[in-house]
């Protein structure tokens, strides 16, 4: 371990692992596989002098207890290392009850009603980009499929025009990686930016897009201001723009090579909801952090107020502890436990349009490409850090 990590004192050697959430040599031939290794080499509660010092949890019940403790844990700071920012996402950097009118201000628009009534609009928009490439044989999934279609959907849905599309990709592809604080802020700043430019046009001529139902929303009795509208809108990009991205790509990546699963799916579509919870399960994208407010004890484990805590999502689901076997990839696996879109008062508000996008697309998928591989002889590119992410997914199938 490099001798210019310091950890503070109140965390035991036998605690202390050297890794690295963005650069570990574990991580970058497939990140979940690398963090699946830790529940094997290391405590179930550990502390990380990199990125300024944090302590990773890596079981379902730790995290749990965690995420569901806003006494003691706070969301006021979410990225590793601290940023330090001004700028906050509403209702995310709240506690409760700050957070409540703002989370249900939300909640109006991504309800299960007001998604159900959208499965139109994701049946067209998945056969609009599947349709033309289908008699290719062959794709790049990633960035032409698995995040065209979450991202154009919400695009329109927010009411960014679709022109836009890879400029804010490029932004948040960027703010996921690894880059300086300076850049992290500034490209915060950028998004703020492009939303209050859209929000004041909406202001000026309304449209039916979420920009201008927010413009008319309330908050305790008043209209949300410009720096709520601000935070709000800076939260939507960031789990608009690439979250279910990542998730449908790594689950076609799994799919790609399951042949099996594929035929099964096609004979009995009613199962694709299951593929869609068992991908979720076994390939959580988000880890969700926490700074410690109040001192407690977890486990043994010493948490002191200041703290930084990540709460590693994606191992929550492979955590053999409250999944039997949890390496094996079974459609049919009773009583499953994950929580990938976290839990608590921040559980994810945008949960029901991603199952509902995964699903829709899967089936619309495998009507026109029932069977289909990983193409051969091209290296992935994966990302690690804090919302892991599959950069390209060369696929092929017969014409």
């Amino acid at each position: 371990m490099n001798q210019d990590l310091v950890t503070p004192p109140h965390v035991k050697p036998e605690q202390i692992v050297d890794f690295d959430i963005f650069a570990e040599a574990s991580l970058q031939d497939n990140p979940h596989r690398g963090y699946r290794a830790l529940h094997a080499t290391a405590p179930d509660i550990f502390y990380t002098p990199r990125n300024g010092g944090h302590w990773v949890v890596t079981r379902f019940a730790q995290m749990a207890q965690i995420l569901r403790d806003p006494q003691h844990f706070s969301s006021r700071e979410l990225t590793i290392p601290k940023s330090n920012s001004d700028n906050v996402m509403l209702p995310l950097n709240l506690d409760p009850p700050e957070h409540t009118p703002y989370r249900a201000v939300l909640m109006r628009h991504f309800d299960r009603k007001v998604i159900a009534a959208m499965e139109p609009t994701l049946r067209a928009w998945a056969a609009r980009l599947i349709e033309p490439v289908a008699p290719a044989g062959r794709c790049d999934f990633s960035e032409n499929l698995g995040a065209a279609f979450p991202v154009s959907i919400f695009m329109e849905l927010l009411g960014v025009p679709l022109e836009r599309f890879e400029e804010l990709r490029a932004i948040v592809k960027e703010y996921f990686s690894r880059t300086t604080n300076a850049r992290y802020i500034e490209l915060q700043n950028t998004m703020i930016a492009i939303f209050t430019e859209l929000a004041e046009e909406r202001r000026r001529a309304p449209k039916d897009d979420l920009i201008s139902k927010l413009l008319a929303e309330t908050v305790n009795g008043r209209p949300l201001t410009l720096q709520e509208l601000q935070s709000i809108g800076f939260l939507l990009f960031l789990g608009g723009l690439d979250t279910v991205a990542n998730a449908l790509t790594f689950a076609f990546h799994n799919l790609a090579q399951r042949p099996d699963v594929q035929a099964r799916l096609v004979a009995e579509p009613e199962k694709i909801p299951d593929f869609v919870e068992e991908s979720l399960r076994c390939f959580g994208i988000v880890h969700q952090t926490r700074i410690v407010k109040q001192d407690i004890e977890i486990a043994g484990v010493q948490f002191r107020e200041g703290d930084m805590v990540s709460c590693a999502l994606p191992l929550a689901g492979l955590d053999d502890r409250c999944n039997p076997d949890p390496d094996r990839f079974d459609i049919d696996r009773q009583n499953r436990e994950h929580i990938v879109f976290s839990t608590g008062a921040h559980l994810c508000i945008g949960a029901a349009l991603a199952r509902a996008e995964m699903r829709v697309f899967t089936e619309e998928w495998l009507k026109r490409i029932p069977v289909f591989a990983l193409a051969p002889g091209v290296k992935l590119d994966w990302r690690a850090g804090q919302v892991m992410a599959l950069m390209n997914l060369p696929l092929q199938w017969p014409t």
